[in-house]
């Protein structure tokens, strides 16, 4: 895993960001301390929306539990080989962004579906994402940040790749290098639809834009989608998806009690993937 201690700009005056012994400082110096677990926090005071922003420990927690039980992989699996098609020389070094990685979970999986020839780098605008994902993987570099705002120069990474995350599309574009590729990973119409009839009277398919605005200086590529049956096999996986998901503040108390008590449940995962590849 490569690893550059100046692979961050300073989210005040936009210089690089070198690394002297625990912090992070630029040419104006502005100084940001690096976290004992390695991390570093950019996200500016007056950017946050509450003092404590993003997901917390448990909904983490849980998304570990039922995520490392490999019930995405074949998400992940698909990022990976959409990666290595537009990237195909091994011996290229590439550089992957996961903006609102969370844990880290779909960044670690494709650092070892890549190899060793690739920097990995996060962002999450949770404190507690970023603790966990830099415990998890110490190799690799990790920001709390918004999507919004990425605190890394123009044209500076190969792949960004962004699961469920929000992010503005104008910073998509920027941080891209030319012909750098754009993965962002959706529920598509039938995701969960299973779990959603549990807590709801009236359950909806997830609306899905048919046609998604174009981005500019973006083109587009075919986009794909990875549909398939999965069982949950006990109670604690059924557990562990209800708390990662939104859905655990939606359901009523009687609901979200039945659904703990489920000793499994059969679900349709099923993700869309939008595919773009910056301008040369």
């Amino acid at each position: 895993m490569i690893i550059s201690p100046t692979l961050w700009r300073c989210p005040l005056c936009h210089e690089p960001l070198s690394l002297n012994g625990r912090s992070f400082a630029c040419c104006n110096g502005h100084s940001f301390d690096q976290a004992k677990e390695g991390y570093v926090n950019l996200l500016l005071v007056n950017r946050k929306h509450s003092a404590d922003p993003g997901d917390n420990r448990e909904m983490l927690e849980s998304r570990r539990s039922f995520l490392q039980q490999g019930f995405y992989a074949p998400l992940a699996a698909t990022l990976g080989e959409v990666v290595r098609a537009h990237f195909p020389a091994t011996t290229e070094p590439l550089t992957v962004l996961d903006a609102g990685c969370g844990e880290g979970y779909y960044l670690g999986q494709l650092a070892q579906q890549l190899g060793g020839n690739v920097q990995c780098i996060g962002t999450d605008i949770s404190r507690a994402a970023m603790r966990m994902a830099a415990r998890q993987y110490p190799a690799m570099q990790f920001a709390v940040a918004s999507s919004f705002e990425l605190p890394l120069a123009d044209a500076s990474v190969d792949v960004l790749m962004r699961v469920f995350a929000p992010a503005a599309d104008a910073e998509i574009a920027r941080v891209l290098k030319p012909c750098g590729l754009y993965l962002w990973a959706y529920p598509a119409a039938q995701h969960l639809f299973e779990l959603r009839s549990l807590i709801y009277d009236a359950p909806k398919l997830h609306s899905v834009e048919e046609n998604l605005p174009p981005i500019d200086g973006m083109v587009e590529c075919p986009p794909l989608n990875v549909t398939y049956p999965v069982t949950l096999p006990d109670q604690a996986s059924v557990a562990a998806l209800l708390n990662m998901t939104p859905y655990y503040w939606s359901a009523s108390e009687a609901k979200q009690a039945h659904c703990q008590r489920l000793q499994s449940l059969d679900l349709t995962v099923d993700f869309g993937v939008r595919v773009m590849r910056k301008a040369a």
